[in-house]
């Protein structure tokens, strides 16, 4: 008996880096997808993610850059708020991330800049729970 206590602390005391580590590799997949965005960097948003949310991130680009080339425009999203809450517990989708998010896209023509849409509201990003860098499905709300 005297040996398992110090058994488990040790189990835990070990164990508990690695559950630390998959939590802050699943928010620092999803600080990274909206810092890709942010310096427009979809290249780098569409790596960070797998499956679904790769499918529906590329919907989202191709439709900003298509619309940017019917106003002969450029087009630049601007992240201006951001709240990743902590990691819930994994399911059959993946380890879920609550955030809340603003973002602005910003279209600019000429000398002219203009806010084309303000998107605010709340999303859940899965992590993949074999791969904490890769996000493979994005579920939320959005306010235009």
């Amino acid at each position: 008996m005297r040996f398992i206590a110090p058994l488990l602390l040790a189990a835990t005391v070990i164990a508990a880096p690695f559950t630390a580590h998959a939590e802050s590799g699943a928010i620092a997949a999803v600080r990274g997808y909206f810092r890709a965005l942010d310096h427009q960097d979809f290249g780098r948003a569409l790596a960070l993610t797998g499956g679904a949310a790769q499918t529906r991130t590329s919907r989202m680009v191709n439709q900003l850059k298509s619309e940017a080339a019917a106003h002969q425009a450029r087009v630049e999203v601007k992240v201006k708020q951001l709240d990743v809450r902590s990691p819930g517990e994994p399911d059959a989708r993946g380890v879920p991330v609550p955030v809340a998010f603003h973002i602005d896209v910003v279209g600019h023509k000429w000398c002219f800049s203009k806010v084309a849409r303000r998107l605010a509201g709340e999303a859940r990003f899965y992590v993949d729970p074999a791969n904490a860098g890769r996000i493979i499905a994005i579920e939320g709300s959005l306010v235009e």
